[in-house]
């Protein structure tokens, strides 16, 4: 590439950017932004794989090096730790199902240290994590049960046993099937009774995209470690399994980072010992749900350290500047415990953090705002001191992301590390196909709301 060439390329990659971020300004709903910067994004994609000659796969474009591999080897040297990392994480996403995948590399050691940490995300972690998460996409409120496994004896007992017996590969796998079930009875509903039921009907997922649903900057570098834990673990069993890489890199839609790669010979690693490939295939998730956990103990760390730090009042999500807090109003500190109830055709004086603000009211007493109250002890922290609202909802989204991203990879599903596992380790391919596809099948029905939404 020229000198030109190159010129070229960082101007356009600023338009996109600088394009990406007026789209994220636009008065129009999230659906209307993703179709516009998906619009944008599969533009600059074929541009630059035409312009530049650059390696794609469906449509995305493959940046590819072999400057990585250096450290992946160096790292790799470390070969009982990443192996033992394995066979501990094999427990934390099969259970005792591990003692039948594992065979021969099964031991009591890693098993025990995996059912300890099988219990720490099941525990504290994962109630955490999609707690965070429902109130950063704002999906809904979060309630009590959310900080817990079950308030009835009897389910926590029959979850607690599904843990234990299939790890989070049974746990999560029944989760998906059962609120499919739910799913497609509203779709029946909707088609013989004619009612709304699939409209009203919460989906059981939804994309996490950075700009969109997700915090721009902190949703791209949390998936960005995200993917180097991934995949970073992922290249170093491969390594310590004797196979070669190939190549590593970045996969990117338009300018966007959206995945990271190795490369390894395929073929070398489909005739390596069968325990071996399955490490190779469980580092990975088990590395996010390892980092998980190191970043929850972060997160409170920081938490807690910067507790007197944090901003009260009501914190604005729409009909405002993104990130108002107002504290009070015409001179009266706000009731967090309460909703605002404001004079009907009224002019209002707020006190805001972005200083006095005038607002005015409807017939209703209404001043076209939505706001959520912002306490000591709220999921959603903001503070005074600049910086610290981003270290804060990076060491979040970085803890829940991983957590996500490791536990829905175990599931048996086509492309899914979960999905190659049992391929390897259960012979009967008819069964392999019927558990991938199924699995498939009720994972886009816990999408299927948001379609009608």
């Amino acid at each position: 590439m020229g000198k030109t060439d190159s010129v070229l390329a960082v101007a356009l990659i600023v338009v996109a950017f600088a394009v990406f971020y007026l789209i994220l300004q636009l008065d129009v709903s999230g659906l209307m932004k993703f179709i516009l910067v998906v619009a944008e994004m599969i533009l600059m994609s074929q541009y630059f794989i035409k312009k530049y000659k650059l390696q794609t796969e469906l449509g995305l474009i493959l940046l590819k090096s072999k400057h990585g591999i250096e450290l992946i080897d160096r790292t790799a040297r470390n070969e009982r730790a990443f192996n033992f990392m394995a066979d501990v994480g094999t427990t934390i996403s099969y259970g005792l199902l591990s003692f039948v995948i594992m065979r021969k590399n099964f031991s009591w050691k890693t098993a025990i240290i995996g059912f300890v940490c099988l219990a720490v995300l099941s525990i504290f972690v994962a109630p955490f994590a999609l707690a965070f998460l429902l109130e950063v996409v704002r999906i809904g409120p979060v309630s009590s049960s959310a900080t817990g496994i079950s308030q009835s004896s009897l389910l926590g007992t029959i979850l607690i046993a599904m843990l234990v017996i299939g790890g989070f590969f049974l746990f999560i796998l029944a989760g998906i099937v059962m609120y499919g079930f739910v799913v497609l009875s509203a779709v029946g509903k909707t088609l013989f009774f004619g009612t709304n039921a699939i409209a009203t009907t919460t989906a059981g997922g939804t994309f996490l995209l950075p700009g969109i649903n997700l915090p721009l900057f902190e949703g791209i570098l949390a998936l960005a470690i995200v993917m180097i834990v991934h995949e970073g673990s992922h290249a170093i069993l491969t390594r310590i399994a004797k196979v070669p890489l190939l190549s590593s890199g970045l996969v990117l839609f338009g300018v966007i980072p959206i995945g990271a790669f190795v490369e390894p010979d395929e073929k070398r690693l489909a005739r390596t010992e069968q325990g071996k490939q399955t490490r190779v295939l469980v580092a990975g998730p088990t590395a996010n749900l390892l980092a998980a956990i190191a970043f929850f103990a972060l997160f409170f760390a920081f938490s807690f350290a910067t507790q007197g730090l944090r901003e009260t009042g009501y914190l604005v999500y729409s009909g405002m500047a993104p990130g108002t807090i107002i504290y009070s109003v015409n001179g009266v500190p706000v009731d967090l415990n309460s909703s605002m109830v404001l004079p009907k055709n009224s002019n209002l004086t707020l006190d805001t953090n972005f200083g006095t603000i005038y607002k005015s009211t409807n017939a209703t007493g209404k001043m076209g705002i939505t706001y959520f109250p912002l306490t000591q002890d709220s999921l959603l922290a903001r503070f005074k001191i600049p910086g610290f609202d981003f270290i804060y909802m990076l060491l979040g989204l970085t803890l829940a992301l991983n957590f996500v991203v490791g536990a829905v990879n175990i599931l048996p599903v086509p492309l899914f590390d979960g999905g190659r596992l049992i391929e390897i380790n259960v012979k009967n391919k008819m069964l392999v196909n019927a558990i991938s596809y199924l699995t498939l099948f009720f994972l886009l029905l816990n999408f299927l709301p948001l379609l009608f939404h």
